[in-house]
């Protein structure tokens, strides 16, 4: 069996990669950067048991994750678990996606000189409100001003109101860099729907 998350359990002695499982969430998988050599597929059950828990408890709302590690590490496994629960049915939509909100926000920055906005800025937009579980990671690279807390606070709010999934991952609210109206709106929103990721527990 090749690249699949589902390997250990196929019982197919040849794959042709025509298997819904193998297309489905390959497809999600590159979407959201997640190669085979990343240590997802190697979580330990103590780490899926707490990604999971995060996830269900997410689950039509709003969770903010904070960290004692690395972000990264902590966005990465819960985009993938979060996969590896909606990839059924998923058609290749991007049912879970992970947005790298530092480079969304450059991304969205940059196109204001442009008369032709990115293709991969226009999708981030698309999956930004419209993936069933949204991962908000990378907002410890963001120095928060009015326009990127109100960014941050329309995503956050128009997927609420349509009862999706937003998970986002952080080192800590207070550690965040910023000023502003919006910015202080921002921290009090997040301040009850904390849970916290720590690695040594």
């Amino acid at each position: 069996m090749l690249n699949c998350i589902f390997a250990p359990h196929c019982t197919e002695q040849i794959c042709d990669k025509s298997c819904p499982i193998y297309t489905e969430t390959t497809y999600l998988l590159e979407r959201n950067g997640i190669t085979q050599k990343n240590p997802v597929f190697n979580l330990d059950q103590r780490c899926i048991d707490k990604g999971r828990r995060i996830l269900s408890d997410a689950e039509g709302s709003l969770k903010v994750v904070t960290t004692d590690g690395d972000t990264n590490s902590v966005s990465n496994i819960l985009t993938y678990l979060a996969i590896c629960d909606n990839w059924k049915g998923s058609r290749l939509s991007c049912s879970v996606y992970n947005l790298k909100f530092s480079k969304f926000i450059e991304s969205t920055q940059k196109s204001w000189n442009q008369k032709n906005p990115s293709s991969n800025l226009e999708y981030e937009q698309i999956w930004a409100q419209t993936s069933k579980v949204l991962i908000i990671s990378n907002l410890d690279f963001v120095q928060f001003k009015d326009f990127q807390a109100q960014t941050l606070l329309n995503i956050v709010q128009d997927r609420r109101s349509e009862g999706l999934t937003t998970i986002i991952v952080t080192p800590g609210l207070n550690s965040l860099i910023g000023s502003g109206s919006f910015f202080s709106v921002m921290q009090m929103k997040f301040e009850g729907q904390v849970v916290k990721w720590l690695f040594n527990q």
